[in-house]
């Protein structure tokens, strides 16, 4: 077990600590040996995604509003394929982010292991849709509240899944934890968001890097806030001992 390894009592009282370059360097150092089966998920996971969504785009399409100019329509009709089509894609694309988790805690990769978490599937995108509104309604606001509320809630759907909370116990612990460090999560993200943009330009052969990349550096994050026990979540002693203590005291 790492030195860094966190807890969920550790998350929510700000009992961690690292910087933008530490998050990085690691993540880079594991991204190799890891590519093929991150970028290999993740192919898997845009074509199911791609499929699924053009079926539903049978019977909702957006195109005719498109080309009436009617913009507010068509960002409707296209946000609710996709609300529509999360059951089949939100749980792959999780299991393919925790991939990264996974590399970022030394263990062996799996492509079949990103479906997985289906049995998740209506707390996933319960709390996405939650999660996306309270986002949405923070940016209406002020916008920074959105900002805010964007970095903050990051890690919520993981910790559905490895920790074993509710929707709103993830999001409060997710929401108190990131606080403490908010500016450099934020930067970790920020300066992931400017790589992978980058290496896009080539005809998108840096992404190759960059992808794993970023999940493996969001995994070294989540390790060093909560700790990391995915790999067995319905039999990790921490989340049974929260989950008798009651989420309300987790998350006070």
């Amino acid at each position: 077990m790492y030195s860094d390894h966190g807890s969920l009592h550790k998350a929510v009282t700000g009992d961690y600590d690292f910087s933008i370059s530490e998050v990085l360097s690691e993540a880079w150092q594991k991204v190799s040996g890891s590519k093929l089966k991150i970028i290999g998920a993740f192919f898997v996971y845009a074509v199911i995604a791609t499929l699924t969504t053009q079926f539903i785009s049978l019977f909702l399409d957006s195109t005719p509003y498109m080309e009436a100019e009617q913009y507010a329509d068509a960002f409707i009709i296209n946000a609710l394929v996709g609300w529509l089509a999360s059951p089949v894609t939100l749980p792959l694309s999780l299991g393919v982010l925790l991939l990264g988790y996974a590399r970022a805690n030394d263990e062996a990769l799996a492509i079949d292991t990103i479906f997985n978490y289906y049995v998740y599937v209506w707390s996933l995108v319960f709390a996405s849709l939650l999660i996306t509104l309270f986002t949405y309604v923070g940016f209406a606001l002020l916008l920074i509240p959105g900002i805010y509320l964007s970095v903050a809630y990051s890690f919520t759907l993981p910790l559905i899944i490895d920790k074993k909370l509710g929707i709103w116990g993830a999001m409060e612990v997710s929401r108190q934890a990131v606080t403490h460090a908010w500016w450099t999560i934020a930067g970790v993200n920020g300066t992931l968001f400017v790589i992978v943009v980058l290496s896009a330009m080539p005809m998108g052969v840096g992404l190759i890097w960059t992808i794993p990349l970023l999940m493996i550096a969001q995994g070294v994050m989540y390790r060093k806030i909560f700790g990391w026990k995915v790999h067995d979540p319905i039999a990790s002693d921490e989340a049974a001992e929260m989950l008798s203590a009651d989420t309300d005291d987790i998350i006070e």
